[in-house]
C-alpha cells in the first residue's frame, strides 16, 4: 500500500509538471570555479530559476505564515500532495466501482480529491492567487532592496543557503563575486505578467545600485518563459543586457504541457496496458500495476485519467498564466479553444494571448539581442524521452521534460538514439551533426552559441558539474565566446551527474582512517580517490568514465566498511521478472482490456 500511494503521488506530480523542477530539494555543493584564464565580466548577474525553485507560503491578515494542524507552514509551491487524503476520498467509490464494474462515483470523487489537493494553487479570474499566497523574495529580503548573495549573511544566511541549494552556482560566485550575484525568486504557479514586471523593476534597481548600464541573465527552464516576456514586453531592456545564458530553457514551452492541455494522453493499447506504468514506476510495481488496472473496465481507466487532467487543468491550471506559458506555440490555439472560453476567462485569455505573441516572437527577439551586442548562449540536453504519459513521448527528442526544439532554439534532431537519415540535408546552410548523428546544430537560431549535453535528464541538471561550470564560464566572460573559441568546452558533450561523488563520497573517503587499513587497501583507496578527482578535473566527459570512477571508489569504500554493502535485491529481481512475464502474458494473451470487458460486452 505504501508503494501504491507513492505511485498515485507520482502520477499526479507528472500531470502537474513537477518534473520540470531543475533540482531536488536540499543543498548541493557545486564544483569550484575553473582556473580563471579569461577576461572576467564585472556586470551583476541575475538567476531566473526553474519550476518550483522558490518557496510560496500562505499568510494571514497579520502577515504571518499560516500553519496546518501538524504545525507545518502551508505551502503553495512546491506542493505537498497528501496521498492519504486522496486515498481516503476515493477508497470507497474505488472499491464499489471495482466490484460492480461501473463508475459509481469514482471519477467524481477523484476530481474532488485532485481539486482539494491543489486548493492553494487556485487563481482568480485575473490570474492572481485567490488566497494570500506569497513568495519568499530572497532578491529583496534586505529591507525590500536588491539583495545579493553576498548580503545574505547573519540572520539572512538562510536565504543564501536556499539560493545555493536551489541552484548551486558557487563556481559562478567564485568568478564574479557574491556581491554581484542575485537570485530572482517568483511564484512558479503565479502570474506571468506580474512576475515579468517585477523582474524588470528589479533590473532597474540593480543597475542603479551598481552604477552600471548592463546586467547578465541566466533563464533556467521555466525562467525561459519569463525571459520571453521580459524582452517582448520591455524591448528597451535588450540594451541593458550583456550576457544571457539560456539553460534548458522552455523558450517554446514543453510538449508535456501541450499534450495535457490538449488531452493527448498516451492511452493507446500498447502504452496503457504494457509500457507506460513500468516507465513511470521502477521495478516490479510498474508491471504489477499493469495487471491491477485490469480490475477496472478499460473505458473507466481512460475516464479516470481524463478526470485527473480535467481536474488539474479545468479547476486549477486554467487560470495560471505561468502554466499557460509552458504550452508550446503550436499547441496554444487548440488548447485555448478547449479551456479559455466564456466571459469569466476573458482576462486570462487576454493575458495568454499576449504571452503567445511573445512566445512566437521569441526567436526574433533573441536574434535582435545579438544584433544589439548581447552575448546570447543556450545549453540544451537531449536523448531522454518525454514522460510516457503524454502522446508526444514517442515523437520528440528531449531531456525528459522539455523537447529539444524548445531548449535548443530550433535545432533539428532524430528521436532517442536515432541518427538523422543518411540523406538528410537541412533546408539552408551546411549541416553540423553531433558525433552520434542525432542533432543538426546548424538549424538552431544560435548554431555557434548552443551547447548540447547527451543523456542528461532535466531534473538532474544541477547535479551535473560540467553544466554548472559551463554556465559560470559563459556568464563570467567579458568577451564573446563561441562553440569553437573554448577548446575545453566542445559543442557536444555528455551529461555527468557527480553531486554524490563531490558532496558525499569524497568527503567520506577523506575521513576514512587509513591507519587501520592494510597497505593494499589504503593504496587502492588513494588511487580510487585520485581517479575521481582526475575525472572531475576534465571538461570533456568520456562515456563511462564517471561510472567507472564511481564504482572503483564505491567498491573499496564498501570493502573497508565505510559504505554499507549493496542491498540484496534478489527478491525484487525475481518479482520483477515474474510480474513482467505476467504483464506481457496478459497483454498478448488476453488483450489490452480490463478483465470484465469481454463479459460486459457479451451481456450487452
Amino acid at each position: 500500500m505504501r508503494k501504491y500511494k507513492r505511485w498515485i503521488a507520482a502520477l499526479l506530480a507528472a500531470l502537474t509538471l513537477i518534473g520540470m523542477a531543475v533540482i531536488s530539494s536540499g543543498a548541493a555543493v557545486a564544483p569550484g570555479v575553473d582556473e580563471v584564464t579569461w577576461a572576467v565580466d564585472d556586470h551583476p548577474t541575475i538567476i531566473l530559476h526553474g519550476l518550483g525553485q522558490s518557496n510560496v507560503f500562505l499568510y494571514d491578515e497579520q502577515g504571518n505564515k499560516v500553519q496546518d494542524e501538524n504545525g507545518n507552514y502551508i505551502q503553495g509551491w512546491p506542493p505537498k500532495i497528501d496521498a492519504n487524503a486522496i486515498l481516503k476520498k476515493v477508497a470507497f467509490p474505488l472499491v464499489i466501482s471495482t466490484l460492480f464494474q461501473h463508475d459509481l462515483g469514482l471519477t467524481k470523487a477523484l476530481r474532488s480529491a485532485v481539486n482539494d489537493a491543489f486548493t492553494y494553487f487556485k487563481m482568480d479570474e485575473t490570474g492572481m492567487p485567490i488566497q494570500n499566497m506569497q513568495v519568499e523574495r530572497v532578491q529583496t529580503i534586505k529591507d525590500g532592496e536588491p539583495t545579493s548573495f553576498g548580503e545574505m549573511t547573519g540572520d539572512l544566511q538562510w536565504a543564501q543557503d536556499f539560493a545555493y541549494g536551489s541552484m548551486p552556482v558557487q563556481a559562478l560566485a567564485d568568478a564574479i563575486g557574491e556581491d554581484k550575484l542575485y537570485y530572482f525568486a517568483y511564484d512558479s504557479f503565479g502570474n506571468n505578467r506580474a512576475i515579468t514586471d517585477e523582474l524588470y523593476q528589479l533590473i532597474q534597481k540593480i543597475l542603479v545600485k551598481h552604477h552600471t548600464d548592463k546586467v547578465n541573465l541566466i533563464p533556467i527552464s521555466l525562467g525561459g518563459t519569463i525571459m520571453n516576456s521580459l524582452v517582448d514586453y520591455y524591448p528597451s531592456v535588450k540594451e541593458q543586457l550583456h550576457n544571457v545564458v539560456y539553460v534548458i530553457a522552455a523558450v517554446d514551452g514543453s510538449k508535456i504541457v501541450g499534450d495535457i492541455f490538449n488531452r493527448r494522453l498516451s492511452t493507446d493499447n500498447e502504452n496503457l496496458y504494457r509500457d507506460m506504468l513500468p516507465k513511470l514506476v521502477d521495478g516490479y510495481l510498474g508491471y504489477l500495476l499493469n495487471i491491477v488496472i485490469r480490475l477496472l473496465p478499460k473505458q473507466m481507466v481512460k475516464s479516470l485519467l481524463d478526470t485527473v487532467v480535467d481536474g488539474l487543468v479545468g479547476d486549477v491550471i486554467v487560470r495560471s498564466t505561468t502554466m499557460w506559458s509552458l504550452c508550446p506555440s503550436d499547441d496554444y490555439e487548440t488548447a485555448r479553444a478547449l479551456w479559455l472560453q466564456g466571459d469569466e476567462l476573458a482576462d486570462i485569455r487576454r493575458q495568454t494571448d499576449r504571452y503567445y505573441q511573445a512566445q512566437v516572437n521569441a526567436h526574433e527577439n533573441i536574434l535582435d539581442m545579438q544584433r544589439k551586442g548581447v552575448n546570447v548562449y543556450a545549453i540544451a540536453e537531449y536523448n531522454k524521452p518525454l514522460l510516457s504519459i503524454v502522446g508526444s513521448y514517442t515523437k520528440y527528442n528531449a531531456d525528459g521534460i522539455i523537447h529539444l526544439d524548445s531548449t535548443s532554439l530550433g535545432a533539428h534532431s532524430g528521436y532517442i538514439d536515432t541518427p538523422l537519415p543518411a540523406d538528410y540535408q537541412p533546408e539552408t546552410g551546411t549541416k553540423r551533426l553531433s558525433p552520434d548523428g542525432i542533432i543538426d546544430a546548424s538549424t538552431g537560431i544560435l548554431p555557434n552559441h548552443t551547447f548540447y549535453f547527451k543523456n542528461q535528464a532535466h531534473e538532474g541538471t544541477s547535479k551535473d558539474d560540467l553544466i554548472i561550470r559551463l554556465i559560470a564560464r559563459l556568464v563570467s566572460s567579458k568577451n564573446p565566446e563561441t562553440v569553437t573559441s573554448m577548446p575545453e568546452w566542445p559543442q557536444f558533450n555528455i551529461g555527468r551527474e557527480t553531486r554524490w561523488l563531490r558532496n558525499d563520497a569524497l568527503r567520506m573517503a577523506g575521513e576514512a582512517d587509513r591507519s587501520k587499513l592494510s597497505a593494499a587497501d589504503a593504496a587502492e583507496l588513494d588511487a580510487a580517490v585520485q581517479e575521481v578527482l582526475d575525472m572531475l578535473q576534465t571538461t570533456i566527459a568520456k562515456e563511462g568514465a564517471k561510472e567507472a570512477a564511481e564504482k572503483r571508489l564505491s567498491d573499496i569504500m564498501t570493502k573497508i566498511g565505510a559504505f554499507a554493502p549493496p542491498e540484496d535485491k534478489t527478491t525484487d529481481v525475481i518479482l520483477e521478472k515474474i510480474t513482467h512475464f505476467l504483464s506481457d502474458a496478459f497483454y498478448y494473451g488476453y488483450g489490452p482490456r480490463g478483465f470484465s470487458d469481454p463479459i460486459w460486452k457479451i451481456c450487452k
